[in-house]
């Protein structure tokens, strides 16, 4: 698209070469002065490369010109940008081409339009044509020239073998004449969030300068919609997240709690920002600080289940070239750590972008003008190896998934029996609609398991701690908190590990289940409503004369002493380390590759310890933890309250 706008720029100081006299053919009408202030002011517009707003112009002089030459050329190129146009341009290129053959880049254009209309060999003939006439052509002209025959070439192979799966519009509640795309869904498919671009944004009409000007395009804004007996409503906008700026929808997280955004204003020249839900408002978003965000350009993200690898796209320097995909670790103190490039399994001199981690934790789906995709941006997808961490090569996830034009920000449900994604097509409501794929992907369908449902407190939505871990590596895998609006919960969990989920709520009881998926090969889903009673509550007022059990938190149980762990982390960066050693002397253990931090200091009583970790979370990361030293074995506090051992809040 890039290439094709710098053509047209091109084309815009040569049109001329089309008579520009405004004779008329016989039998029709004349050209007015309001028409001649109209194709001025359509020029006016073409000259700035606003071809969508000098399209409308066009298309109304056209009803009553309707044979002018030039008219239908500068139409056709403007409609060249327009997904669904791609039919109506070369049919007029083709009678501009008749009547003259010496129009400006014409051979590029009508090789351009039979490629968006899959006459792949007459676009490779055509390139040559242009090629064999125009000598002096730029080195980004022959690059381009040489792209296309490319895509051409891969449509050849791709197109004849098409995958098994229906495209099918989200309807017109979703979508608009306006421009609805980059679509995230919760795991249920029941609220989606998506970028929207027309007259209701809140930002109105725009220039490159971040500035209002009707000549300007419609900035995009985050609205969402949820499914009421199976029927989407009325989309929303997210007021707490949009404002005059420009602001996009990124990545909703798997849990529903954590929306990425991307912002390009004046002061961010697009950045990642991350908005949070609070009962069921959504924070005011907030930049992301580390290495994530830089001078340059970043944008579609995308979280692991476990919240602590982001992907993203960048046009930093560094890299194979334009765009490239990148990773970050998120570090104790809540920041991201150094930007790594994924690598050229991924990554070509072309672009990729938008990035999304499946649920899994594995399949990476990504688009990219690179590899072997048919036209501009496909989607593709990779695999990654859990053992070393590498990428398998990107795979085109095929047509008609994949077009000519471009595919961007596909997204697929837990399952992968639905994807979604944002495109242009003849059938839509707009020049941008969004669709659903069934199924999402073909081949071996991914593996998760999922586990939801809602807490209450005697009937009542409460927010209870969440903690998941995974007993055979003694590690806390992540935790979360219910809605405290609803009460809901949702937690994704790649399989290939077996799962304890602990419900934590005041002096109550706690409440585990074991989800089993080390051995899973197909898609899990456990609906568990935890339901914590007043009739259980713990009373901590009242002594009591078992040894086992103490109220109090200053009492030392004989054979167990406290300590703090710091982080456990598939990395081996020493960052939380280096400021833990200011409460004190850290160890570090390696387990199964994780790198596990904890304070070397024991502590002979609950209550000793929970000072400490108090100091840590303040200094440190609010996510610090107590851990238990039983007769010389290391296990976490909920097994110690399990096992009868300890039995305080």
């Amino acid at each position: 698209m890039r290439t094709l706008l710098l053509f047209l720029c091109l084309f815009a100081l040569q049109y001329t070469v089309i008579s520009q006299k405004k004779t008329d053919a016989v039998g029709e009408k004349k050209w007015t002065d309001d028409e001649r202030k109209q194709m001025e002011k359509a020029e006016l517009l073409y000259f700035e490369k606003n071809y969508k707003l000098a399209l409308p112009i066009y298309s109304k002089l056209r009803e009553t010109h309707p044979n002018d030459v030039r008219l239908k050329y500068v139409y056709a190129i403007c409609g060249l940008l327009i997904p669904g146009r791609q039919e109506i341009c070369l049919d007029l290129l083709k009678e501009v081409y008749e009547k003259n053959k010496k129009a400006a880049e014409i051979d590029y254009f009508l090789a351009k339009a039979n490629f968006l209309n899959y006459n792949f060999d007459e676009a490779i003939a055509g390139i040559a044509t242009y090629k064999s006439k125009n000598k002096k052509l730029t080195p980004e002209q022959l690059k381009d020239c040489d792209q296309i025959v490319t895509y051409c070439n891969n449509a050849k192979l791709l197109v004849p073998q098409p995958v098994s799966v229906r495209i099918e519009n989200m309807g017109n509640i979703i979508n608009t004449a306006a421009a609805e795309s980059s679509p995230c869904l919760t795991d249920d498919e029941n609220v989606i969030i998506f970028t929207y671009k027309g007259e209701k944004s809140k930002g109105g009409l725009q220039n490159a300068f971040n500035q209002p000007n009707i000549n300007g395009v419609y900035y995009e804004d985050v609205y969402t919609s949820s499914k009421v007996n199976g029927v989407w409503q009325t989309p929303e906008e997210i007021k707490s997240v949009n404002t005059i700026n420009n602001e996009a929808v990124l990545f909703l997280s798997n849990d529903g709690q954590k929306l990425f955004i991307n912002i390009d204003s004046q002061q961010d020249d697009g950045d990642i920002y991350m908005s949070t839900l609070d009962k069921e408002v959504w924070s005011a978003p907030v930049k992301l600080v580390g290495d994530v965000n830089s001078k340059d350009w970043e944008n579609n993200t995308s979280l692991s289940p476990d919240g602590k690898t982001l992907y993203f796209s960048s046009n930093r320097p560094g890299g194979f070239g334009g765009k490239d995909i990148y990773k970050s670790q998120l570090l104790p103190d809540g920041t991201w750590g150094k930007a790594k490039n994924l690598g050229d399994k991924i990554n070509t001199a072309l672009d990729e972008d938008a990035p999304f981690i499946h649920y899994d934790g594995r399949l990476l789906l990504f688009c990219s003008q690179g590899h072997n995709s048919i036209g501009g941006y496909d989607i593709f997808k990779t695999y990654m190896n859990v053992t070393d961490s590498t990428w398998s090569a990107a795979e085109n996830m095929g047509c008609p998934i994949n077009t000519p034009g471009d595919e961007i920000h596909y997204v697929l449900s837990p399952s992968g029996d639905n994807g979604y994604y944002g495109l242009g097509k003849v059938d839509g409501y707009g020049d941008f609609d969004i669709y659903k794929v069934e199924p999402g992907i073909t081949g071996i369908m991914p593996a998760v398991a999922v586990s939801k449902g809602r807490v209450t407190l005697d009937t009542l939505p409460v927010e209870a701690e969440i903690t998941v871990e995974v007993p055979a590596r003694n590690t806390v895998f992540r935790t979360l908190k219910s809605n405290d609006k609803t009460g809901a919960y949702r937690i994704t969990l790649p399989v290939g590990e077996d799962y304890k989920i602990t419900w934590k709520l005041n002096n109550f009881p706690v409440q585990t289940k074991l989800i089993e998926a080390k051995n899973a090969t197909a898609y899990l889903l456990d609906v568990k409503d935890i339901n914590f009673s007043t009739k259980d509550v713990v009373k901590t007022d009242v002594a009591s004369t078992d040894t086992a059990m103490w109220h109090t938190g200053n009492e030392h149980i004989d054979g167990l002493v406290y300590k703090i762990q710091v982080s456990a982390e598939y990395l081996n960066e020493n960052i939380r380390r280096r400021k833990a050693r200011k409460l004190g002397e850290v160890e570090k253990e390696v387990v199964n590759d994780v790198a596990r931090f904890t304070l070397k200091e024991e502590f002979k009583t609950y209550n000793e310890a929970t000072a400490k970790v108090k100091k840590v979370r303040d200094l440190i990361v609010a996510d610090a933890f107590i851990v238990g030293i039983y007769k010389g074995k290391r296990c976490y506090l909920s097994e110690l309250r399990t096992q009868g051992i300890l039995k305080i809040k």
